[in-house]
């Protein structure tokens, strides 16, 4: 099977895919089909990672770490080649715990201290009940396939034009494919809300939605305001309200008359590699330490002039402040009221791909391609 790498794990992914031509979903998933495997997520020819566990790792060497979520009291991170790892006092500590897939992993999010996913190269979702303990498979790059050759061909039969054409570019795409019983195309985050309604999103404008924690999926990329096919990096929700953020300013929010997800104006034409929504602020961040915020539902929009020089990878919470972390390792802290922005020192640790409150205070811990981090939060400069 082949892997595009980490040219696709998060922040990476924006250095290979931003840009390439949106002609339709069959070009796209050629492209993600063709891009480059990088050294260390290359996969051992003749090896299935839909198939493989993941590898028990030497715990005395380094291991990169691309997402890290809060469950309960601990933390769980996710990385290449299928690694996950647990944490139980604040990350000072790791722990591998089995993973079914040997495919690169992306992002991880929990909704209570029990229940979260994982999602990752060749279209895999994983799913815990026991806070990260052990995981199993809700979707792969094989049962995405069939979910979307069956619903799209159903409604195809049915005389649903815009499911017949949806139906055609798949096939199309994956007649040319190495591993044409793959959909290879990356998921990139998953959100669901208090009562199992959720979405899944990925490269090349994929989207799929649960009504049942993912226990059944429906695919979504025709009803997105995204004929472009744009990818999809970040979900936000807040009292059922669901948003995406993409590429080339795409923000979009569900309409819950339409069950389509609209797009919604903003005042920037650069990635937007994330979106959080809450009480009154809606909240997006990019490229270059581009940051941009809504008191009124996103009719208006405010430029926050951070002063990051990279790409804002996180926004953490604590309290009535915001700690922005930028891909550089810069910080700053944003009022959430008074909108305000303090300068922190730098982490200067190297590139930093996600961060999370590491529950003591003061302290973040940040992932990076030598693992987790435990970073001080400085003082203002």
């Amino acid at each position: 099977m082949i892997s595009p790498g980490l040219d696709v794990i998060h922040s990476l992914l924006r250095r290979a895919i931003v840009g390439l031509p949106r002609r339709s979903f069959s070009t796209a998933l050629l492209f993600s089909l063709l891009l480059p495997v990088s050294a260390f997520a290359e996969q051992v020819s003749g090896t299935d990672s839909l198939r493989e566990p993941a590898q028990i790792l030497d715990s005395r060497m380094p291991a990169p770490v691309i997402g890290i979520a809060r469950a309960g009291k601990a933390l769980v991170s996710v990385g290449p080649r299928g690694l996950i790892q647990r944490s139980e006092d604040g990350g000072k500590s790791w722990r591998q715990v089995p993973s079914p897939v040997s495919s690169d992993l992306v992002q991880v999010r929990f909704s209570d201290a029990l229940n979260g996913w994982v999602v990752g190269h060749d279209s895999v979702l994983l799913h815990t009940a026991d806070g990260g303990a052990s995981w199993k498979v809700q979707l792969d790059g094989r049962s995405v396939l069939a979910l979307l050759q069956d619903q799209y061909g159903r409604r195809a039969n049915a005389g649903d034009q815009v499911a017949d054409d949806m139906l055609r570019e798949i096939n199309l795409a994956m007649s040319t494919s190495a591993t044409p019983d793959v959909l290879a195309a990356p998921f990139l985050d998953v959100l669901f809300d208090d009562n199992g309604n959720g979405f899944v999103v990925g490269a090349f404008g994929m989207i799929l939605h649960s009504r049942d924690a993912g226990t059944t999926w429906e695919p979504w990329v025709d009803r997105t305001s995204n004929e472009r096919r744009m990818h999809l990096y970040g979900l936000a929700e807040r009292e059922g309200v669901f948003y995406v953020s993409g590429e080339q300013g795409l923000l979009m929010r569900l309409d819950s008359q339409t069950q389509r997800f609209v797009t919604l104006e903003t005042p920037y034409t650069g990635t937007y590699f994330g979106v959080r929504s809450f009480d009154g602020l809606l909240l997006v961040y990019g490229l270059r330490g581009n940051l941009f915020v809504s008191r009124d539902n996103a009719l208006h929009w405010q430029k926050i002039e951070t002063g990051l020089k990279s790409s804002i990878v996180d926004v953490v919470e604590q309290g009535g402040e915001l700690l922005v972390v930028s891909q550089g390792g810069q910080m700053v802290s944003l009022n959430q009221h008074t909108l305000g922005i303090t300068s922190l020192r730098p982490a200067e640790i190297g590139e930093i791909y996600a961060a999370i409150y590491s529950g003591e205070s003061g302290m973040l811990v940040v992932t990076q391609l030598s693992g987790p981090r435990l970073v001080a939060i400085s003082s203002a400069e």
